[in-house]
């Protein structure tokens, strides 16, 4: 089994996601495969700024969840035939909203901890992972998510 890691880097726009996917696809046909994503460039910095903000009790830290919302939503727009969307948008927003609610409770509390700021920031993983793991779905035949 060969373990392939793709950073920040490799998955920051729907072109490079492509690229990943194609090396993913041809890697796939010689052995078996473990696929490690990072979030999407520049997404955890995002989620930190978030609970930062939200912690100094700033209702901006809602126009950075948009964002970040966006910024996944439109990969999903440009990597996955919209027939094949409404699954993952619906695994998106429950992220999302549960993303939502740890920085509602930061606002409300003022305050962010080591914990939750960890948790936080592994949301763009996590995105970034559902999403990828869709569109690869769909080259890689016999393939298991």
């Amino acid at each position: 089994m060969i373990v392939l890691k793709f950073g920040g880097t490799s998955v920051a726009n729907s072109e490079n996601i492509s690229k990943t996917i194609a090396i993913v696809t041809n890697k796939s046909k010689e052995d078996k495969l473990a696929v490690v994503v990072s979030a999407f460039s520049g997404i955890t910095d995002m989620l930190l700024l978030a609970g930062k903000t939200a912690s100094a009790k700033d209702k901006n830290y809602k126009d950075i969840v948009s964002q970040i919302e966006k910024k996944h939503k439109d990969a999903i727009d440009e990597l996955i035939p919209l027939s094949e969307q409404s699954e993952i948008i619906e695994t998106i927003n429950g992220h999302v909203n549960h993303l939502k609610t740890l920085l509602d409770g930061c606002y409300l509390l003022g305050e962010l901890s080591n914990r939750t700021a960890d948790i936080v920031a592994g949301f763009g993983e996590l995105l970034s992972s559902q999403i990828i793991a869709v569109a690869l779905k769909q080259k890689v035949s016999n393939s298991t998510f």
